[in-house]
């Protein structure tokens, strides 16, 4: 009995599972990691490879017969393996991966400052006027995508940003650097909106920059109104006659200076005595109606006459005046420092108080926004008697101190 039962467990040990590895077949990879093998069994006739990682054992037909052949697939078992288990290439480092196999290095998202920067111009430039866009864009370009543009924005610190704010300052220009920080906020809040960035690194720097320092426009006194406006109409620099025009039409209409300068024909009604601003040329995106007086009809129909265009009011040789044509005047009659072109609109305002017209009616005609946001929802109004009195007066009050010539 005892005889029977050592053979019957000696036959079981020399009985193995046929897909067992056969004794003296098992082989490692020359220059791989030890865990991974090659075997033949009694199931196939085709080379296996196995694979142990972390408590887990891989296996695969290499679907072949020949040895050498054998150790180059068992790689691409191995590698494959990996890479499918280990994405990020630290996690790599340790692990053979040859030259054919490598992972390819995945296009990465750009999310530089500058393009992000784009894209939120972009969606706020709907909003804004062609001017101001161009103005933002070159701020931008100059303060901040020169420096970072091409750099990740969500590698950007907090502590960069600020020497970069205080680089703007050191050069005396804190009002630009207080533009750009608000340029930043609205620009990392966007990446944040859009998943670019977890936090907004603006938060706090307005502490570390100069106070803000309110710098008005130049603007003569009203004593000093006759001889500027003596000086205007006098005005005889060789070729710029049309510019002297521009100025007079600022004094009496009072409107910013791009929406003077971009002016055209098809805004003006001369038969209705109106000129109606678009919205897309107005600072606060709402259409502007200007009255206009006799003096400023007088003085459109001369240049209508002298200077024909079907598009631009203010033109030369069929390109709009530039944007400096104005103040380059000023500062030819000697008012550098004196007097700026937004003046125009500080003096008609004092002017206009000091002789009694109401305040809803002046804001309206500067075309200010209503502080109070509630009573701006509900004041619609557009005072459209009072302001041509009001127009008339003023462009009656200039002329007493010098009468508008039109002719060159």
């Amino acid at each position: 009995m005892i005889i029977e039962n050592l053979q019957t467990i000696t036959s079981q040990e020399t009985v193995r599972h046929k897909t067992a590895a056969i004794l003296g077949t098992v082989t490692s990879v020359p220059g791989y990691p030890k865990k991974l093998k090659v075997y033949l069994n009694n199931a196939s006739p085709y080379w296996q490879a196995v694979y142990w990682d972390r408590g887990r054992t891989y296996r695969r037909s290499l679907k072949t017969m020949d040895k050498l052949t054998t150790y180059e697939n068992a790689k691409l078992f191995y590698e494959h393996l990996i890479l499918a288990k280990y994405q990020h290439p630290a996690h790599l480092k340790n692990h053979v991966i040859s030259a054919v196999n490598q992972p390819s290095k995945a296009i990465q998202p750009d999310y530089s400052v500058k393009l992000i920067a784009s894209q939120w111009i972009s969606r706020k430039a709907v909003k804004w006027t062609l001017r101001h866009q161009i103005m933002v864009e070159k701020r931008i370009e100059r303060n901040l995508n020169h420096y970072v543009g091409n750099k990740n924005i969500q590698r950007i610190t907090k502590r960069e940003l600020l020497a970069l704010l205080q680089k703007i300052e050191a050069r005396g220009a804190y009002d630009v650097a207080k533009r750009v920080l608000n340029d930043c906020r609205q620009i990392w809040q966007y990446a944040m909106v859009i998943g670019v960035c977890k936090q907004d690194i603006t938060i706090g720097l307005n502490a570390a920059l100069h106070g803000h320092v309110v710098v008005h426009q130049k603007a003569v006194g009203i004593e000093a109104l006759p001889e500027l406006m003596r000086a205007i109409a006098h005005y005889a620099k060789a070729g710029d006659e049309i510019t002297r025009y521009g100025l007079q039409l600022m004094a009496i209409t009072y409107v910013r200076k791009n929406e003077l300068l971009l002016a055209q024909w098809q805004e003006f009604d001369l038969e209705r005595a109106l000129w109606k601003i678009p919205a897309e040329r107005m600072k606060m995106r709402v259409e502007h109606v200007v009255p206009l007086s006799v003096h400023a009809l007088s003085i459109l129909k001369h240049i209508q006459q002298t200077y024909p265009s079907n598009h631009f009011v203010f033109h030369k040789a069929n390109k709009v005046l530039v944007d400096h044509a104005l103040i380059q005047a000023l500062y030819w009659m000697g008012y550098k420092g004196k007097m700026t072109v937004h003046g125009f609109r500080a003096i008609a305002s004092t002017v206009l108080n000091e002789q009694g017209f109401r305040a809803d009616v002046i804001e309206r005609q500067l075309a200010h926004s209503e502080s109070n946001q509630v009573r701006r929802a509900y004041n619609r109004a557009q005072y459209m008697p009072e302001r041509i009195e009001m127009m008339d007066w003023w462009s009656g009050y200039l002329n007493k101190i010098t009468p508008f010539v039109t002719c060159d």
